[in-house]
């Protein structure tokens, strides 16, 4: 549990936040039946219409702050070819919290509008109209933690680092130290074959796009060609990519430990890649 907290010190705010959302939450019902509050039409109204402005407010602004961050940090990749994996994960993670809060906003801002409209409508029952501003409220409320969420998560300083060691340890579950030195002379001649490879392919094949993407290192567009015109199967293909990853994610990391795992996987596909070189 410590070294969760000290991993993500904003980890006691979200437990806050939990909290003080579930004791609200037993607040809202228990107010549907015994108000604590006298809600007038208007004044709901006027709330519901700023707390949509304010929403809307940051959430523009958090979008476009991410737009212009996403895209210098997609240069980082481009400068560092070991910051790939990284990054791209990261970037993954973003958009997906970016979804989130677009739909997020979009259905606070639907709710809090036909409440607005429908907020004199006599045909509402007060218990499910008093039900619905104080949801609505509090569905404001974790929207703007959501998004003070992102922002922090955004500007992390650490994020490249600590993903960076998330994804080495789910690559390989071993602990057992292996010999770094014999690890990163395996990985330079299995470079080496797989350049070798391509340039045979370059030969033997017209018209093949020999220019890499400037978004992907030249080894991920390598390993993507070959794999596509057959000169190495997606089974080998896999682990060749597993080893690369956890050859970038080790890279920036002084305390990264190679493991024994790692080290004997890449001997086997330097054996394979050696055999698969003098045969092509």
């Amino acid at each position: 549990m410590q070294k969760t907290l000290r991993r993500y010190p904003y980890f006691i705010g979200i437990i806050i936040l939990c909290i003080i959302s579930i004791i609200v939450q037993i607040l809202v019902i228990y107010d549907c039946f015994n108000p604590l509050l006298t809600f007038e039409v208007d004044a709901v109204s006027s709330v519901m219409s700023t707390c949509s402005e304010v929403i809307a407010g940051l959430y523009g602004i958090t979008l476009t702050g991410y737009i212009f961050f996403a895209d210098r940090f997609q240069n980082t990749s481009k400068e560092d070819v070991s910051l790939y994996d990284a990054v791209q994960a990261l970037l993954l993670r973003y958009n997906h919290l970016a979804g989130i809060i677009s739909l997020m906003c979009l259905l606070c801002t639907v709710s809090a509008e036909l409440v607005v409209l429908y907020g004199n409508n006599t045909l509402l029952h007060p218990i499910a109209y008093r039900f619905w501003v104080d949801e609505t409220l509090l569905f404001f409320f974790w929207n703007f933690n959501f998004i003070l969420y992102f922002v922090i998560s955004v500007l992390d300083p650490q994020k490249v680092s600590r993903i960076s060691k998330q994804k080495r340890e789910k690559l390989s579950a071993d602990k057992a130290p292996g010999d770094a030195d014999e690890f990163m002379k395996d990985w330079q001649a299995i470079e080496e074959i797989l350049y070798g490879l391509r340039d045979k392919l370059a030969a033997s094949i017209r018209h093949i796009p020999t220019s890499f993407s400037k978004n992907k290192p030249e080894i991920v567009h390598t390993l993507e060609n070959l794999r596509n015109y057959g000169r190495i199967s997606n089974g080998l293909w896999k682990k060749l990519n597993k080893l690369r990853q956890y050859y970038y994610l080790s890279m920036h990391d002084p305390n990264a430990t190679i493991t024994q795992d790692m080290c004997k996987l890449a001997q086997e596909v330097r054996k394979e890649l050696e055999e698969k070189y003098t045969n092509k």
